[in-house]
């Protein structure tokens, strides 16, 4: 039913954009011809990604759903750009508030050349903000002692490592990640898309290896891993030297604690009191759980630091509404009373590699500790 939802949605966006284009192009049959195969040959591909996503090689359908969730972005956007000028049309006819007439061909041409220039730029914007990481920095004070004064977290979260984000990005966390020289490196959650095939193919763990922490490298799962092969990806992992805390905590030099939650998908993980119930809350506490619900859980619970992912801050305009309704916040630092949150946009993306108001990012937190 889902799939063929997404299908159903996917042809009525395709058919809107089709007949308003069509509408305007000269009557000339091999334009017409050409235009016609354009958008048979985009909803068939798709249609097949869709139907026959089990039989497609995992790159080709990586690929191909990458470039057909741009299509579909753009063409969701001229749509709307369309039906805003239809509507303003329409009220012009009563109100007269505009010198000139927008249901004319020649304004019509003119209004789809703008918009697809429009979107086209806001495309391209998009792929600069997903490529061009940004490392946000930030500094928050824990009232307790530590055997160090500070602490230089390095933070990552959704990279969704797959045949889409592939191992020359992965690189690219790497290097930027290895560049901040952090004290630790924690990784909150979506590290890979669903399967462990594509990590084991390219040798993904040739990078993981170099990432350097001398205090460790620690990840927990998210949902993505989930609807995957999610043991074979954390047995991946951990052979990547990646130490991942499933509803379990590490005590750092009998000073601070590391805790991992399994994702909100798994149903019977641990409940946070039950996670934190032998853990000694005179010591700083850092949780990992990738999904920031239920916030006041964490502060009540006593932990200093919580560390998210999975909003992706939004990812791609309208989302970034939706998630912001979602979330108490869906992006960013928050403090509740002692307790410090981040919820990263992720360094990396789902679905197309493009972010419209929001950013890839890597977090360097770095803490302080009373002396």
């Amino acid at each position: 039913m889902f799939i063929i939802i997404i299908l159903l949605i996917f042809v009525s966006i395709n058919a809107f954009v089709y007949f308003k284009i069509k509408a305007i192009l000269p009557k000339n049959i091999f334009v017409i011809i050409i235009f016609n195969i354009f958008f048979i040959a985009i909803i068939g591909i798709f249609a097949a990604s869709i139907l026959f996503r089990e039989r497609l090689p995992l790159p080709a359908l990586a690929h191909i759903t990458n470039y057909e969730m741009i299509l579909l972005l753009a063409f969701f956007y001229l749509m709307f750009i369309l039906l805003f000028v239809g509507l303003i049309n329409i009220t012009n006819k009563h109100f007269h508030y505009l010198p000139f007439a927008l249901n004319t061909m020649i304004a019509k041409r003119i209004v789809m050349l703008v918009a697809l220039g429009f979107i086209a730029l806001v495309i391209i914007l998009g792929r600069y903000n997903f490529d061009n990481i940004k490392i946000e920095k930030i500094d928050i004070n824990i009232n307790k002692k530590a055997n160090v004064e500070t602490l230089k977290i390095v933070a990552a979260s959704d990279l969704h490592l797959g045949y889409s984000i592939d191992k020359k990005n992965l690189k690219k966390f790497v290097d930027l990640i290895n560049s901040l020289k952090p004290d630790i490196i924690l990784l909150a959650g979506d590290i890979a898309d669903s399967y462990s095939q594509p990590l084991i193919k390219q040798n993904m763990k040739e990078e993981f290896l170099q990432l350097q922490a001398p205090l460790g490298v620690y990840g927990v799962i998210g949902n993505h891993e989930c609807y995957g092969d999610a043991e074979n990806i954390v047995n991946y992992l951990k052979s990547a030297g990646i130490i991942m805390l499933q509803d379990s905590s590490v005590l750092l030099d009998n000073e601070i604690y590391i805790v991992g939650r399994n994702d909100k998908t798994i149903k019977n993980r641990k409940k946070l009191d039950e996670l934190l119930q032998n853990i000694d809350k005179q010591k700083p506490v850092i949780l990992l759980d990738h999904q920031p619900f239920n916030l006041d859980l964490t502060q009540k619970n006593g932990v200093d630091l919580q560390i998210s992912g999975h909003t992706h801050g939004g990812q791609v305009f309208p989302f970034n509404l939706i998630t912001k309704a979602t979330y108490e916040k869906h992006h960013g630092y928050l403090k509740k009373e002692n307790t410090h949150y981040y919820i990263s946009s992720g360094a990396g993306g789902w679905g197309p590699k493009l972010r419209i108001g929001s950013q890839s990012e890597i977090v360097e937190i770095t803490v302080n500790f009373t002396r």
